[in-house]
This record gives C-alpha cells, structure tokens and sequence, in this order.
C-alpha cells in the first residue's frame, strides 16, 4: 500500500469516527438542559372509527416526530384516549404519557422522558371549558429536571373553524377564545403571586398567533400580562411560510431567564418525511424551546 493511499484511507477512517461521535453525542441527554414543547396531534385515535384513520406506519412517524424533537416533556392535543396516546407510546420505549380524559373526542396531555424528568398530574383546569359541552378543559402538571422545577399547564383554545359558517359563529370563537386567554392570565397571575411557585409554563394550541391586532386579536391579555411571555410568537408555520405558529410556548419572567437564546424551533417532518406522509402525522408541527436547569 502507497503512503498517499495509506494516508488516504486514515483520513477517511478518522472523518467516520468523528461522524459517528457526533451522532452519538447528539443523542446524549444535558442535565443542564431540558427542552419543553407543544404538539397538536391531529385527531389522534385508537384506530376504532376514527375522524382521521391512520395505519401502523403512520403511528410509527408520529413517534419518530416526537423523538425527533429531543423533548424533555410535550404537551399534546387532540388526542382522542389513553389507548391512542398508547399506539403511539409502544413505538417510543423512552417515553411515558397521560392524557385528561374529559369524556371527549379531543384530550390533551403529557408525553415526558422519566429518565430525565419527573411530571407529577395536578389536575384539570375547568374554568377554561366555560361550563359548555366540547370545551377543552386545560391539564396542569408538575415538573421538574435537575435544580428546575416548575408548573405547567397544556392547553387547547377554542379554534374559529370551518364549522363556523356565518359571521356571527366566527365572532362567539373569538370572544371565546379571548375569554379563556384572559382566565389564563388571571391563572398564571395567581400561582406565581399567591403561592411559592415562580416557574409557571403555558404550552399548547392558541389557535391564533402573537402578531394579531385590532378587535380579532384574542391573545392580549397575555401578551399585555408584566409576568408571562410568549417564547415562540416570531415562529413561522410549517404549512405555509406566510404564516405564525399558533402553538405556543408560554412562560413567566424566571423561566425566560432561564431560556436559551434562539432555542426556539419548529420540527418539520417534512424534513425528513414526504409531504404526503406529513400530512398523515398531523396538520400542525411540534414547537420546542430549551431552558437551563441550572441557576442563570
């Protein structure tokens, strides 16, 4: 063998390793940091008449989404029971999850990593249903990674949606939704001023984004709020790049010291994935944010 190609195949050799090592580090969990994130999972059923069937495959990509992710815990929405949540789960052995069954076709819940975070279930949070049937109530939990703990609670706001067929179903969404986000306000305003808690969390789908103004906006309570902050207003949507994201992460002054300068992001499946199979795991992508568990 020449020395060229000798010294050839060692460089070759080498860049694989470093390859190989940087997969592997990638993989590897920070204690000194957790990542917190949202995912509407579309409907999400157990296979049983469901609104949006699905086969095998498709709860296979909807889990290798979720791992993609690198989340310490994920809220999610849209899921039908615990036995959907399941078919997804048995594809991802480095994750638990639990939903709020409110006796509807769309729960929300917590995907989590126990080996690296503990979620204890508070409870529900009822005033955000309105005393009306369908309404999703909001799941608060707590959580807590290395010296971090905090609360959080996953929601999903009332959409304005193709069901709403005039002008005045449109308006009763909004004035809804803007309702609910005013209870969350009062919500976050209570636990950070009346009790020991500080790192207060609110992840989930708006259904409306950070930039709107005028008598439409549904938001401004908490955008308004001198306490929570909403981490991932200036996203982009990853169904039309004209759009904001309307999945949220939302937090109070202590975590977003906390946070990860432009750690903020949307997992687009179609990264990795064909169109058609995106379209399968979910009209909506996860949103991530990092966070320190170590003191700033």
């Amino acid at each position: 063998m020449s020395i060229i190609r000798a010294f050839r195949l060692l460089v070759a050799s080498a860049a694989i390793s470093v390859a190989l090592v940087g997969c592997q580090s990638a993989r590897v969990q920070d204690p000194n940091i957790v990542t917190i994130g949202t995912f509407n999972i579309e409907w999400l059923g157990d296979g049983n008449d469901d609104l949006k069937p699905r086969g095998e495959d498709d709860y296979r990509l909807i889990a290798d989404v979720i791992e993609r992710t690198s989340a310490d815990v994920l809220g999610v929405q849209e899921v039908e029971s615990q036995a959907a949540l399941d078919r997804v789960l048995k594809y991802l052995p480095n994750y638990k999850g639990t939903i709020y069954n409110a006796g509807i076709q769309q729960n929300v819940g917590v995907v989590y990593k126990p080996s690296a975070i503990t979620v204890t279930p508070v409870g529900p949070y009822m005033p955000l249903t309105l005393d009306r049937t369908r309404m999703r109530p909001g799941y608060v939990v707590h959580c807590k990674k290395g010296d971090l703990d905090w609360t959080m609670m996953v929601v999903h706001l009332k959409s304005t949606s193709r069901m709403d067929s005039t002008d005045a179903l449109r308006e009763e969404s909004r004035l809804i939704r803007g309702k609910q986000v005013a209870m969350l306000r009062s919500w976050s305003d209570s636990v950070v001023k009346s009790t020991d808690e500080k790192n207060v969390v609110i992840v989930g789908d708006f259904n409306d984004f950070t930039g709107r103004r005028g008598e439409q906006a549904t938001l401004t309570p908490l955008i308004n709020s001198t306490e929570m902050s909403f981490l991932t207003g200036s996203l982009k949507s990853c169904k039309n790049p004209n759009w904001y994201v309307i999945d949220h992460v939302v937090v109070s002054r202590s975590m977003k010291d906390r946070m990860m300068v432009s750690s903020e992001r949307v997992e687009d499946p179609k990264a990795f994935i064909s169109e058609k199979a995106a379209g399968a795991v979910s009209d909506h992508c996860p949103v991530v944010v990092q966070f320190l568990t170590r003191t700033p």
